[in-house]
């Protein structure tokens, strides 16, 4: 409709001026539309590697946490076995659960409980 009606003005000059702008608004927009799409897409590939790395240091400290709470609490044993040999028997649970600590299985259940990384940006394209 508004192509027809700037066909019937396109012969005055200002139709023609107008029909100029109506062109260079709409390659505006289409300029303006890829520079977001592609500042998206730079912030998306930063996010994502930032989130990579992070994840990996976290996964890191948390290993190394862990880590130190077992070797604190196996030192404890040790040392109440040393000056309590009555009770004993009272340290071996703490011992098996100590053994049967895996902190792999703990990160992998803890992801999945809380859906990390489910929903990840992407990639647009136009």
């Amino acid at each position: 409709l508004f192509t027809a009606s700037l066909d019937l003005q396109i012969s005055t000059k200002a139709g023609c001026s107008i029909f100029c702008a109506f062109c260079s608004s709409v390659s505006a927009v289409g300029d303006d539309l890829m520079r977001c799409v592609d500042l998206y897409n730079q912030a998306q590939s930063k996010w994502f590697e930032e989130m990579v790395t992070t994840s990996l240091e976290l996964e890191r400290l948390e290993v190394e946490r862990v880590e130190m709470i077992q070797q604190h609490l196996r030192q404890y044993t040790t040392l109440r076995r040393e000056t309590d040999m009555f009770n004993q028997s009272t340290l071996e649970p703490v011992d098996q659960l100590l053994q049967s600590v895996d902190p792999a299985k703990d990160r992998e259940l803890w992801v999945r409980e809380h859906k990390t990384g489910d929903l990840r940006p992407v990639d647009m394209d136009i």
